[in-house]
């Protein structure tokens, strides 16, 4: 079979500071039929003023590894900042195909982070993963996607479903492997384990039609781009949320702390 000559390298790397302070930076780059491009997006929460969104497609850095450090600036945005790894990584091959794959590289579960804006310097915690992704996405066979991240004082987790027919699911508690875990908008729990992470979802990060959004600025540098995507995959509901997260293990609370977490629905049309 023919490849695709699709081709996507995506960063997602975050912040959370200890007034509520929460970001999101993404920097990519997507190559198709000869044509490629590169994006960055910053997603800037404050407890006080909400939500901005900034988006631009010059002169797009790429996050850069240096051992247990990985650092990321964007002249644009003004912004440089170093996130330094409190957990080992995390790798799944989520699709395979003879088209093509998708590596997602979690590389810092959880993270200290230290963020100069300006000529301001705040410090938080973070998470930092990659996605390679080398077939179109509408190929992987999904309905609905969730995908999160929890971090407290003594707990990191991390999850991913994909729904069709059948669930797959990737989940990590503290470095281990969970199997056959409940995973939903409002929380994460496993009977084996004997553990639940409650989802407050009392922030509203995102909550559009973000594919279509993104695809609509691309087409001047990928025109026809659109053309190609089945419409419940251009026309997909994005929600992301900032939650407070409360995990219970044996049914006491352990830890109090937060996770952002978003739902992708495939099923809406229109």
């Amino acid at each position: 079979m023919e490849r695709s000559n699709f081709y996507l390298n995506k960063w997602f790397l975050d912040f959370i500071g200890n007034n509520g302070e929460t970001m999101i930076f993404y920097s990519a780059k997507l190559s198709w039929k000869g044509f490629s491009v590169h994006y960055a997006s910053w997603i800037d929460y404050h407890p006080e003023s909400g939500i901005k969104v900034k988006s631009h497609f010059l002169n797009v850095q790429a996050p850069e590894i240096k051992g247990k450090l990985i650092t990321w600036h964007d002249d644009k945005f003004k912004i440089s900042g170093s996130w330094e790894t409190m957990n080992e990584p995390l790798h799944a091959r989520i699709f395979d195909s003879d088209d093509g794959y998708l590596d997602w590289n979690c590389f810092q579960p959880a993270s200290l982070v230290q963020l100069k804006i300006n000529d301001k310097i705040i410090c938080g915690n973070g998470y930092v993963e990659q996605l390679v992704l080398t077939t179109p996405p509408w190929h992987i066979p999904m309905n609905d996607l969730r995908w999160g991240r929890f971090h407290s004082l003594h707990d990191t987790m991390v999850w991913i479903e994909l729904r069709k027919e059948n669930k797959q699911q990737w989940l990590w508690l503290n470095g281990e492997k969970i199997m056959n875990c409940s995973i939903e908008d409002n929380h994460i729990s496993s009977v084996e384990k004997n553990f639940s992470l409650k989802l407050d979802r009392s922030v509203i990060l995102e909550s559009e039609k973000k594919i279509f959004q993104v695809v609509q600025k691309l087409l001047s540098y990928l025109p026809g781009f659109n053309k190609l995507m089945p419409s419940k995959f251009l026309m997909a509901d994005n929600h992301k949320w900032l939650s407070k997260g409360e995990f219970q293990k044996n049914g006491s609370l352990v830890t109090q702390g937060k996770a952002i977490h978003e739902w992708v629905n495939f099923n809406v049309q229109d």
